[in-house]
């Protein structure tokens, strides 16, 4: 609701004013004030008056009759106590005391708009900030864009971007600290709801002079005795489960030489031949040198992309972001099946 006293200070900065009839008759006070709805009815109806300064052109631009604004008129200067036009049969001629008034008028309706403007666009998801969580390999896949395409759709609407990894996401959207989120998961995550945007699946990371650098897809058995570099079992659990599950299906476990918080530190650890990893398929896509991405001939767990949020949290602004993940989920379906990526040799 529009507070009457703030916007009313404009008009006279430093003393707050209970109406337009105290800024130009202090002395006077109506027993009864009018409504703001009322208020600012005729107020439009006095600021189109003093443009037109014509009863009968401002009737019309105001879709009224003109004894129908006259009484408007009339009523305005009955509840501000002061004659705001000067009429006779020579026409219409504002006061000494409408003047004055005028300036108020307009700044009064200047923000009466801008509110009501404002109000309209919080309502419909144009304005507003919003906090999103992202894991990296979701920015690989088009979450990036997304947000981008967002921004310069929507100017209005903040968006603050954090990165987190999935699972510490879901668990700020449940405690209704996170507004939504890019994750990568092995299946939805309930309580939640969400859009699934892309499927990845994992691939083989060889130092470029490995062995097996070379090979057209290798069997996840080839890697057993080699040193892995793998991410921490509480950092990530179900990629780490995913990953050990896969190499018990060949009988052996991963023996891990380096724990990386992220992903990209895999690659670069492997590229200065510190060991092997299992990373997503995506992620070969930055092109790295230094470094053979290769396909495994084994059935693979895969790992879903998804944009999630807390339907009982209410975000101004989010719904500008939907609009923007629902083309990146109908673009990515139209799309064939993604190859494996190109091995990306030494240089």
């Amino acid at each position: 609701m529009l507070d009457r006293r703030v916007i009313l200070e404009v008009g006279i900065p430093g003393r707050p004013i209970a109406n337009f009839a105290e800024a130009i008759n202090p002395i006077y006070r109506p027993t009864s004030p009018p409504s703001l709805a009322m208020e600012l009815r005729q107020l439009r109806h006095f600021v189109t008056l003093t443009e037109e300064m014509h009863f009968g052109r401002a009737s019309a631009r105001l879709f009224i009759s003109q004894p129908a604004l006259s009484a408007s008129i009339q009523r305005l200067e009955e509840d501000f106590g002061v004659r705001l036009f000067d009429r006779d049969s020579k026409g219409v001629r504002i006061t000494l005391a409408g003047e004055q008034m005028l300036g108020c008028a307009r700044e009064m309706l200047l923000h009466a708009d801008r509110t009501r403007n404002y109000s309209r666009a919080l309502a419909a998801g144009r304005l507003g900030r919003i906090e999103v969580g992202f894991s990296t390999t979701v920015l690989l896949r088009g979450a990036a864009e997304v947000v981008t395409r967002c921004q310069a759709s929507f100017p209005d609407v903040d968006i603050f971007m954090r990165e987190i990894t999935s699972y510490r996401q879901v668990e700020l959207l449940r405690a209704g600290r996170l507004d939504a989120g890019f994750v990568i998961l092995p299946s939805p995550p309930s309580g939640l709801e969400h859009i699934a945007l892309f499927e990845d699946r994992f691939v083989a990371c060889l130092p470029a002079k490995h062995r097996l650098a070379a090979a057209k897809a290798i069997d996840i058995a080839e890697l057993q005795g080699e040193r892995f570099a793998m991410l921490p079992r509480d950092f990530s659990p179900s990629i780490y489960d995913q990953l050990v599950g896969l190499c018990a299906t060949a009988g052996f476990h991963p023996h891990t030489v380096v724990e990386c918080s992220h992903m990209l530190s895999i690659v670069t650890l492997v590229s200065h031949g510190l060991g092997v990893g299992l990373v997503p398929e995506s992620v070969g896509e930055l092109g790295f040198g230094g470094v053979a991405f290769v396909p495994l001939d084994r059935v693979l767990p895969r790992r879903t992309g998804y944009f999630v949020w807390n339907p009982v949290r209410e975000a101004p602004g989010l719904s500008a972001l939907f609009q923007e993940v629902r083309r990146l989920a109908e673009s990515a379906a139209a799309k064939p099946a993604r190859r494996a990526p190109r091995r990306r040799q030494e240089t």
